[in-house]
């Protein structure tokens, strides 16, 4: 039995990773894969190189060049420390003993003159190189799906290494086999004697006889003996290839290598399922770059619950990285590492807490975030906006329809405004409609206030930026916003003539809506229009018509009011000159 699990990784000034970045993992009781998210660019995959180089792949003076330093800029040079426990059979390393890897460079004169690699089971010592070990003996995977053609053969590079997880896993099988090796005598005796059978007296066998002799004169007279024939006994298992027969055809079987994306990503499917299932005592690391990458959206959410999260059942440590909302349980908190370029231009840790999610930091009023007791709000309004609130840098939540379609319609204006006389954007009108997208922003319709505070408390706690926008539902002289944003407790609210004072029991219930949308939000995370969004606009039908919102948004005379998109909201959306 071999295992090995990660514990936590450092990174630092490694290509988009420039100040000190800390990251934890959940324990070994933690039965669920972990997911790395973040946008285009963002630094997952660089995440992922860094977990190869903090653990198993050695780090010497050649191995990095400028581009690897960050901002690529001498004085940034990449530095690694990562945690891990393992139990791979050397003497050096105990299973129940947490130890470090540290990996950094030395630099002189715009040189890398040393490296330093070495994990602390070893002592003091920096002689002893641990990261060969590891890689040979722990029960690590690295699967690229961008690559996955090149992650299925079993065929040496040039220089006689394995790349691809499924070449390497074959190699190990073959070596470590026992039975294998009581027949491999007998193996290569027949096979030598049917190849001799084959060739003998043979067009083939002739020339090969007329190649060795020229070879010899050549050589001077040297006396040679040209060969030819398969593999040594170990390289032959790496020249077979996988075979699919389709639909029940065993005849007509076709190399895995032709067919599509698609469907080698489901066969490395079932390879990564046979690793796991062959292999039950040990307990292994699975790193996986985008599985999602050639599946279609169904079989992505297969893949995450039969794959991924299977592994994880078993007891196994999955780490991938991915843009699929299909391939993550945004109720998991703990499994998710959330990745942001900041303002400097480097990647940050935008969210990773391995911690219970915290129900007491949620307003009394309000009660849990996730009530499956009320399953059918739910399914209207949680289920569809939590996937979208992971992977956006920044969240606008809305009540309505049309409060989308007059926002998107209002940002447009706003951004062809603010950019009008930037020479240096061509095309302003394209850019202006594509605003949101590029900068990783979304607009959610939450259906209604109670559903706003849950997705209020979801941003707070997977830090997503959010701004809020609702209609006020009063009339100013009714009931004045600065009036509920001066009061502090829901006891006070309570006790305040506002409130006693109220006509019934539905206005008291939208005093106390108002007043925890303010004081979840903060008030200047949050807009209300008043009395409503029609009122706003200038929309005098009670009709809610999209149709006719729009035609009165089109009409030429429309202008965005600063009552209808406050200053607070520009300076959310970046519209300000830095």
């Amino acid at each position: 039995m071999s295992s090995i699990r990660i514990n936590s990784i450092s990174v630092k000034n490694y290509r988009s990773f420039g100040e000190k970045q800390d990251f934890l993992f959940p324990n070994s009781d933690y039965k669920k894969p972990v997911a790395i998210v973040g946008y285009n660019n963002s630094g997952k995959t660089n995440f992922m190189n860094a977990i190869k180089f903090g653990l198993y792949e050695s780090v010497r003076e050649d191995t990095f060049g400028i581009k690897d330093f960050h901002k690529c800029e001498w004085g940034n040079y990449p530095c690694f420390a990562l945690k891990f426990i393992a139990d791979i059979g050397d003497e050096k390393i105990s299973p129940n003993i947490e130890y470090t890897n540290i990996s950094m460079l030395t630099i002189k004169n715009e040189k890398i003159i040393s490296s330093l690699d070495y994990c602390n089971c070893y002592g003091d010592s920096r002689k002893y190189g641990k990261k060969w070990n590891i890689k040979q003996n722990a029960p690590i995977y690295y699967v690229n799906f961008h690559n996955i053609k090149d992650e299925i053969s079993t065929q040496k590079s040039s220089w006689g290494n394995l790349k691809s997880f499924l070449g390497k896993h074959i190699e190990r099988i073959v070596k470590t086999d026992e039975s294998m090796h009581l027949k491999k005598e007998t193996f290569e005796n027949e096979i030598k004697l049917s190849s001799s059978k084959v060739i003998d007296n043979s067009q083939l066998s002739k020339f090969i006889e007329t190649i060795e002799v020229n070879y010899s004169a050549n050589l001077r007279n040297n006396a040679c003996k040209v060969d030819f024939g398969l593999p040594n006994y170990e390289d032959i298992f790496l020249k077979m290839m996988f075979k699919i027969g389709l639909n029940g055809d065993n005849e007509n079987l076709i190399p895995i290598d032709h067919f599509g994306d698609g469907f080698i990503s489901m066969f490395v499917m079932a390879v990564i399922q046979a690793i796991a299932e062959t292999n039950a005592e040990d307990k292994c690391l699975f790193l996986f770059e985008e599985p999602e990458s050639f599946l279609h959206e169904n079989h992505q959410e297969y893949f995450y619950k039969t794959v991924l999260c299977g592994l994880s059942e078993k007891g196994h440590q999955v780490i991938y990285t991915t843009h699929s909302d299909k391939m993550i349980d945004p109720f998991d908190t703990k499994g998710l590492i959330r990745l942001e370029m900041d303002d400097k231009n480097q990647t940050v840790k935008k969210y990773n807490n391995v911690g219970e999610f915290n129900y007491e930091q949620i307003d009394i009023e309000t009660g849990e975030v996730i009530e499956y007791s009320r399953y059918n709000e739910f399914i209207k309004t949680i289920e569809p906006n939590l996937n979208r609130i992971l992977f956006s840098k920044k969240v606008i939540l809305v009540e309505g329809p049309n409060d989308v379609l007059v926002y998107k319609f209002a940002i447009k204006e706003k951004v062809k405004s603010f950019i009008q006389n930037k020479a240096e954007i061509i095309d302003k009108d394209k850019y202006a409609d594509t605003y949101l997208n590029f900068e990783n922003i979304s607009i959610v319709c939450h259906h209604g206030k109670t559903t706003a505070l849950y997705l209020i408390e979801l941003c707070k706690w997977f830090k997503v930026d959010y701004f809020v926008i609702n209609d006020w539902d009063f009339e100013l002289n009714e009931l004045d916003i600065q009036t509920l944003e001066n009061i502090n407790s829901a006891q006070e609210l309570k006790e305040h003539t506002i409130y006693t004072s109220a006509a019934d029991s539905t206005t008291k219930g939208m005093i106390t809506t108002n007043w925890n949308l303010i004081h979840n939000a903060g008030i200047g995370n949050i807009h209300f229009n008043v009395k409503k969004l029609e009122s706003v606009i200038g929309y005098d039908s009670n009709d809610k018509s999209s149709m006719a919102i729009w035609d009165l948004l089109n009409s030429g005379s429309f202008e965005v009011s600063e009552s209808l998109f406050p200053e607070s909201l520009v300076n959310f959306l970046g519209l300000i000159d830095k």
